[in-house]
């Protein structure tokens, strides 16, 4: 090996200039960034500096999630929780002050950057908007009403791939009010700016699972009480149904089921507890998308991260996402008020930070979110 042709190459890279290497650094995955921050510090704040960050692919930033302003009580906005300690938050205010003339502001669902809030006015105080946001841009866009229905709306969830298009989906889920069937669908397309009506094309029987949704390869992808994933494209046309394997079905308990479905790497991964063996957490890849086949990745258990035996999903904790360039979930802890993460490769457990919103009854919506630089397509 010739010493002088390893001098010589570090002497080019040293030559070159931040702006140069910012360039470079922008056509390289999330994933190998994240590592080139370990190289230097200078290369760690080059990377972590507010403008060069807009120009840089993101990864999981932190959790919105609601809050109560104290002495309000008919007052509600978004926090945030961010993971990286000391890293500079991607918007100036995370309770989202440049949405006018609501007293109510609750994040409903995250998708690509964007959030989806349902919106309550200060006058008159019995109406609200559903309202797409851009935390990072300060960019929003109201909702018009959708289509009326004598069904009701069980589920309402947000679709954005940036890396595909630079248009939203909305996706309203209605049911019937005796057993809860779905019935149908409304979709609202942020490119013509209407709603769409369809007829569902699922089974005549089907019920969504009241949990966080995932949007992928332009579809939208739930778990339903069949023990099945349910999906739909942003057109309505296409429904599908994709089977789980037996030792994948789950629990239903008062809070709900203890299951969990997400998205890391490219791939849908979900993750469930038994009856029997609640303290392990088993989770699941699915392989090939296109035939359904799922493969069985991991088993955790609870006392491992916890240090307590007997604890219960949507009991005592709850799954609230998993990282979309890693092998790592994210938890909140009931009982303590804590934000965790668990490293399914190193079995590494590490406490984020102390909660400041106490869950003395339901476990509020923690949303994951990563920054989108680049505003609305209705706004720009």
């Amino acid at each position: 090996m010739d010493p002088s042709g390893s001098k010589k190459r570090a002497s080019a890279a040293a030559d070159l200039t931040d702006d140069l290497i910012v360039e470079i650094l922008s056509r390289l995955p999330v994933k190998s960034i994240c590592r080139f921050k370990c190289v230097s510090r200078h290369w760690h704040g080059l990377i972590s500096h507010p403008e060069h960050r807009k120009k840089l692919p993101q990864t999981l930033s932190g959790f919105f999630y609601p809050r109560n302003l104290l002495n309000h009580e008919d007052t509600e906005i978004p926090d945030f929780v961010g993971i990286s300690r000391g890293e500079e938050l991607p918007f100036l205010d995370p309770s989202l002050p440049f949405l006018p003339g609501y007293r109510w502001i609750r994040p409903k669902d995250s998708s690509g950057g964007l959030l989806l809030c349902n919106c309550w006015k200060e006058n008159p105080r019995d109406e609200f908007n559903y309202v797409v946001c851009n935390p990072a841009t300060d960019k929003w866009v109201v909702l018009p009403e959708a289509p009326d229905d004598l069904s009701s709306v069980s589920t309402i969830r947000l679709g954005f791939d940036p890396a595909i298009s630079s248009h939203f989906h909305v996706f309203q889920l209605l049911e019937e009010d005796q057993y809860g069937y779905i019935t149908g669908l409304n979709i609202y397309s942020s490119e013509t700016g209407v709603w769409s009506h369809k007829e569902n094309g699922w089974s005549d029987e089907v019920v969504p699972v009241d949990s966080r949704g995932v949007f992928m390869n332009e579809m939208l992808h739930l778990i339903s009480y069949d023990v099945t994933i349910l999906t739909v494209d942003t057109e309505g046309k296409t429904w599908r149904t994709i089977p789980l394997l037996e030792s994948m079905g789950f629990e239903n308990i008062c809070k709900g089921p203890v299951a969990f479905l997400g998205q890391s790497q490219g791939r849908l991964c979900y993750m469930n507890t038994r009856k029997h063996i609640a303290s392990k957490i088993s989770v699941w890849i699915l392989e090939d998308y296109s035939a359904g086949r799922w493969i069985f990745k991991y088993n955790i258990s609870t006392s491992q991260i916890f240090g307590e035996v007997d604890l219960m999903m949507e009991l005592d904790y709850a799954l609230i996402a998993i990282h979309p360039e890693a092998n790592v979930i994210f938890f909140v802890w009931k009982c303590e008020d804590l934000l965790m993460s668990y490293d399914m490769d190193r079995g590494k457990v590490c406490v984020i930070c102390s909660l400041t919103e106490n869950m003395y009854e339901l476990f509020l919506p923690y949303l994951p979110y990563v920054p989108f630089y680049h505003g609305l397509a209705d706004q720009d």
